[in-house]
């Protein structure tokens, strides 16, 4: 992967400033997802090899106004969706509760291919660690990482986790508190939101007894 030429920068952040058709381009129109339904115009489900095991689209549904994301008994598999659009700078939330599944992850994050080039994750361990991730890829490679406490256990109830992104700088907040905030390292190519939960093959890959699933109350994205 190579580090973007400043005029392929240039011309990113003028077709940022417009609204436009052309498949790919960065939107600017705001949502806020309750997941009454798993809306196909908004989301991708996908199925591919990951981590220990890989992210499965059966995985992922919606039902009583609640996307879950599972996390099948005796297995290394997750689920992962992602927006279908692409999105340049501003905020987005999501308002979740982690599954208690040791050696998974549930993730909040910003990503477009190649890896490397453009990301800004949340990563909450799905245990009772109260451990959480904030990363940021850029040209290339990891620009900033750190790995904090939360004030309580993400697996027992529903928090909200926040990324606000602007052209220099990506604020990171949980329940509202800012958690991290970095000013260097920031990526400003358009990418779409994404969330999943899955085995890293850099943890130990422990297979849950029992399903076990992270669940989403909503996902909203501001421009503004």
């Amino acid at each position: 992967m190579h580090r973007a030429r400043r005029i392929a920068v240039l011309a990113s952040a003028v077709v940022g400033t417009v609204v436009v058709s052309v498949a790919g381009a960065a939107r600017t129109d705001d949502f806020r997802d309750e997941f009454t339904t798993l809306d196909a115009r908004r989301w991708v489900t996908i199925t591919r090899p990951f981590g220990h095991g890989a992210v499965d689209a059966a995985n992922v549904s919606v039902s009583n106004g609640t996307l879950d994301v599972k996390l099948p008994a005796g297995t290394l598999d997750g689920g992962e969706l992602r927006t279908a659009s692409l999105y340049r700078f501003g905020t987005v939330r999501a308002r979740l509760r982690v599954a208690n599944a040791p050696t998974s992850l549930t993730a909040f994050f910003l990503y477009k291919a190649p890896d490397y080039q453009s990301e800004i994750d949340i990563e909450i361990f799905n245990d009772t660690s109260r451990r959480i991730m904030f990363t940021m890829y850029s040209g290339g490679a990891q620009t900033n990482t750190v790995t904090k406490l939360l004030p309580f256990d993400a697996t027992a109830g529903f928090h909200d986790y926040a990324i606000e992104w602007t052209t220099g700088s990506v604020r990171f907040l949980v329940d509202g508190a800012p958690m991290q905030s970095w000013a260097k390292g920031v990526t400003r190519s358009a990418m779409h939101v994404y969330l999943n939960a899955w085995f890293p093959s850099w943890l130990g890959g422990e297979r849950p007894a029992t399903h076990r699933v992270t669940s989403v109350d909503w996902i909203e994205y501001s421009g503004r």
